[in-house]
């Protein structure tokens, strides 16, 4: 129609964008040489989060951290807890990591996929855009109800890590996040129990609702985030909701928002045809997770 201008990627982009997304969103695809061990340096950051697949075979979902550390691993396929397992991801490097021995992340012969993202680096216990820090109070996560035990935050990229403690008040609790804006999308996982699923909030949903990883159905209890929705600063947690607030328990919290160029999370009506809905991004996704 006259006024508008053709659908393509000159007139779609956002005026502001993240010029080189690989460096905060990576993946790489390797090939098991179980029992060597292996550098994966093809990436173009120092990740500090890394979900490893087999794709040749069923090991499970491995996934990593910084702020946990190298080896310390829970599985997106299952409830049970983190610990800690000899010869998987044995360090974090500058481009990339290191592999051990082991057979469900380097199997022989094996092809698989990681999945990699930056976050604040981990030069210290907590850590904001590559700065390191002794206290929460030093890197500005504060404000909330509970004090992180650790982070690693990159405001630019829009993600953080966030661990915590879990007090199991009377009341709901708020916890700092880091980032500059409000998340789209958080993922929770108590570290301790092995009966503890997965708790995802997304913001086509809202507070009131949660997904799972480990299972199929879409919850609409309020406990886990405490009806609240997240703010620019902080994160609410329900009160005594084990899967994200249980006293003397520790969780590990992850944390998006949408950023031109890099990373966008909405919703879209499927048509049951196969000229389906075409989902405007803004650019070419290296990584599609869709959800029911």
């Amino acid at each position: 129609p006259d006024g508008f201008q053709p659908l393509n990627s000159a007139n779609a982009r956002p005026e502001t964008v993240i010029a080189r997304p690989n460096q905060y969103v990576g993946i790489s695809t390797y090939e098991g040489n179980h029992p060597t061990g292996q550098d994966i340096s093809n990436l173009n950051q120092s990740p500090d989060l890394v979900w490893i697949k087999d794709r040749s075979g069923s090991n499970w979902n491995y996934i990593f951290d910084t702020v946990r550390g190298p080896l310390n691993a829970f599985f997106s396929n299952s409830e049970n807890g983190a610990a800690n397992y000899a010869n998987t991801l044995t360090s974090f490097n500058s481009n990339g990591f290191t592999l051990g021995s082991d057979n469900a992340c380097n199997n022989d012969g094996s092809d698989y996929v990681a999945w990699c993202w930056k976050a604040g680096g981990s030069k210290g216990t907590f850590n904001v855009d590559d700065v390191g820090y002794a206290s929460a109070a030093a890197a500005g996560l504060t404000g909330g109800d509970i004090t992180p035990s650790g982070a690693s935050v990159g405001t630019r990229q829009g993600f953080s890590i966030i661990q915590y403690a879990g007090t199991n008040n009377a009341s709901t609790q708020t916890i700092p996040h880091g980032l500059s804006q409000k998340p789209d999308f958080m993922i929770v996982k108590q570290l301790t129990d092995n009966s503890t699923g997965w708790i995802i909030y997304h913001s086509s949903l809202g507070a009131t609702k949660y997904l799972l990883f480990d299972a199929t159905k879409a919850g609409t209890n309020s406990g886990p985030w405490g009806n609240t929705e997240p703010t620019s600063s902080l994160f609410t947690v329900g009160s005594g909701y084990n899967n994200t607030n249980r006293v003397s328990r520790n969780f590990i919290s992850y944390h998006w928002h949408s950023v031109p160029g890099l990373q966008k999370f909405g919703s879209y009506e499927g048509n049951e045809s196969t000229d389906g809905p075409f989902i405007e991004l803004g650019f070419r996704p290296a990584m599609v997770m869709v959800r029911n």
